[in-house]
């Protein structure tokens, strides 16, 4: 059989979740489409997502179409979110990208695509919601063409029929299909300047093999909520996307966890993206996991989707999602092997973090355990609590998606919580060269252990590389161990107080006394050093950028650029379109929603503002500082008093 698997993604309000209701609909899986406003969709399951109109979490439902099984991931449209969708982007066969006849291309719109062709994956247009007043497909094709890109071909165009959104298929040879298909194609290039012929089935023929090379994109156009233009969009799947072969499932097995949910049952639920192989009901598969050593799991309670549901299943084929309850799952484990087919993704640190706090101290436990659960399913959700104050801290990427967070935990939890302002999330890296050792025995080291560390930059994003110059021998492993996560502890606050990042900790000398020494002295001893060599060496602070793109029309460049300067950002130079300037650049977090708040106003409501994480910049002048919360190695006599006590 074959399988393919689809993302439906778009710009918030374009009609994402409309539209795969509208196909469960047409294939059959369900009586009557759901409606986003009155809440009875199939895939928004979660009381926000119902609540507010948005979809928060990707989900997955199928159905099948003539003899293809199709796997829909509808995904999150609004930008707090967008490293979830990316993620599920590296799991598709294809996607199916809307825009509104009515707002055209928006800001995440331009955001989605560049992330569609960066990870080269197969795509289709649907222009919606041309039914509505003030829709014009027309001008949106201009717009894609512009914003996303020019190698177009509309596949159905609007009729002056009995209604105002009637249409009908286009003629490729009509359409301008082979301006398009040339430019990959040698013999068509030929025709194209000889104006020779070329028959509709050739030009269809060749949209098919450049869609699924991601050259070329097929468009449609359609109402999703009166069901017009959907059929066609249907008929159509199997031609723009490739399916896994059946050869595929009859080796090793290869496939990636891309989604985890906490069931109310404590049970944990993980969707895995079938490459190669076959999942087996009751038998064990091995774990690959960064960072981790492997290990294997059984394989019980095995589902797969099937017409807007799920059906248990013995054995689940390449090509397909499975479904499994096994709690030591995480998003992004490998089980079995890695494939040249898995997309690999890079969990972007979200650059904000807010405190999450309860007045009520029976609701400490309960807060600790959603958090957890939370950041579990999402792995760009980062929780950590405070060991000596129990504090509750997570890492969100914006205000949206605080507001999504922090009505969970009230109205699905049921939990009195409130959440601090966003602190912006500096790092440090270290300047030069440092290096200290402290001897056993020697005065000043109440510590039956002997430690040296050197610490030096590392590459750009590489975070903490620790390394061995002391023979590994040297240590027994369990004193190898508390020295190595120690020193991770402590790089959580450097000289400033923030995370220390892109760093080498070389282990240079090591030492202890049998049968007196343990893991405690080289535990406590391992800040002392390892802070010494770090203030030899200096750190310098780096705030979080985002990359920003703006379009505006031409007479509000000046004041635009203005404001992005005053705001500490920095600009390349602008591109002029006969519909307006692109602007590229970058801009700290800490002014970006200044930028974001003011760009109606400054853009004559005409402008689009699109922003990414864009890594780090050095902070020239004063360095901020954030209060440290572990004890200070630096403060040698108040750290080995209270170190002394904690144990």
């Amino acid at each position: 059989m074959k399988t393919i698997n689809i993302g439906v993604l778009a710009h918030v309000d374009a009609g994402k979740t409309t539209l795969t209701e509208q196909m469960l609909y047409q294939a059959g899986v369900i009586k009557e489409a759901g409606s986003v406003d009155k809440g009875n969709t199939t895939t928004d399951t979660l009381a926000i997502e119902r609540e507010r109109g948005i979809t928060v979490k990707a989900a997955a439902v199928s159905f099948f179409w003539n003899d293809v099984k199709v796997n829909i991931i509808d995904t999150p449209g609004h930008a707090d979110f967008i490293s979830e969708v990316e993620h599920a982007l590296t799991i598709l066969d294809g996607a199916i990208l809307i825009v509104s006849a009515v707002e055209g291309v928006q800001a995440q719109t331009r955001v989605l695509m560049q992330s569609l062709k960066a990870y080269r994956i197969p795509t289709v247009f649907f222009i919606n919601k041309i039914d509505r007043v003030g829709a014009d497909y027309k001008r949106v094709i201009k717009q894609i063409k512009w914003l996303l890109d020019d190698h177009i071909c509309p596949m159905c165009e609007q009729t002056q029929g009995d209604t105002a959104y009637s249409i009908k298929a286009t003629c490729p040879q009509t359409a301008g299909w082979l301006d398009v298909l040339a430019l990959h194609n040698d013999e068509l290039l030929a025709a194209y300047v000889e104006n020779e012929p070329v028959s509709e089935m050739e030009l269809r023929k060749e949209l098919s093999q450049q869609t699924k090379k991601a050259v070329a994109y097929p468009l449609f156009i359609g109402s999703a909520a009166k069901g017009v233009g959907v059929s066609a969009l249907l008929h159509s799947l199997s031609h723009w996307f490739s399916h896994t072969t059946e050869e595929a499932s009859e080796r090793d097995l290869s496939g990636i966890v891309f989604k985890v949910t906490e069931l109310p049952n404590g049970e944990r639920e993980a969707l895995v993206r079938l490459y190669e192989g076959r999942l087996v009901a009751r038998k064990m598969v091995s774990v690959i996991r960064a960072d981790h050593p492997s290990f294997s799991v059984k394989v019980k309670h095995l589902q797969q989707l099937e017409n807007g549901g799920r059906t248990g299943a013995s054995a689940v084929s390449a090509g397909d999602v499975a479904v499994l309850r096994e709690k030591s799952l995480q998003v992004g484990d490998i089980l079995g092997k890695r494939v040249p087919q898995m997309k690999r993704f890079a969990f972007k640190k979200p650059p904000l973090q807010v405190q999450v706090h309860t007045d009520r101290k029976e609701e400490a436990i309960a807060l600790h355990r959603t958090l957890a659960r939370l950041a579990a399913e999402d792995p760009f959700l980062q929780y950590t609590q405070d060991a000596a104050t129990g504090d509750h801290f997570i890492r969100i990427f914006g205000h949206v998606q605080q507001e999504v967070l922090l009505s969970a935990l009230k109205n699905e939890q049921g939990l009195s919580v409130s959440m601090s302002e966003p602190l912006v999330v500096c790092i440090e890296k270290p300047s030069g060269v440092g290096a200290a050792v402290e001897w056993i025995g020697e005065k000043g080291n109440p510590f039956y252990a002997t430690l040296g560390f050197r610490v030096e930059p590392g590459p750009e994003g590489s975070g903490l590389s620790y390394q061995l110059e002391a023979e590994l021998g040297s240590l027994p492993p369990a004193f190898q161990r508390a020295v190595r996560d120690t020193c991770r502890v402590v790089l959580q606050e450097g000289l400033k107080g923030w995370a220390v990042e892109d760093i080498i900790v070389t282990l240079t000398h090591t030492g202890y006394w049998s049968p007196v020494s343990t893991a405690r002295d080289f535990r406590g001893l391992a800040p002392l050093v390892l802070m010494e060599a770090l203030r030899q060496a200096g750190t310098s602070v780096y705030e979080p950028l985002e990359r920003i793109e703006v379009i505006v029309p031409e007479r509000f460049l000046s004041t635009l650029l203005s404001r992005i300067v005053q705001l500490g950002g920095n600009v390349l130079e602008p591109a002029f379109h006969q519909a307006g300037v692109l602007i590229k650049g970058t801009i700290p977090v800490r002014t970006a929603t200044r930028l974001k708040s003011s760009i109606h106003a400054l853009s004559g409501g005409e402008g689009i503002l699109i922003s990414k994480p864009g890594g780090y910049e050095r902070v020239a002048g004063k360095a901020p500082t954030k209060e440290r919360r572990q004890l200070n190695p630096l403060e040698r006599t108040n750290y080995l008093m209270r170190f002394s006590h904690t144990m």
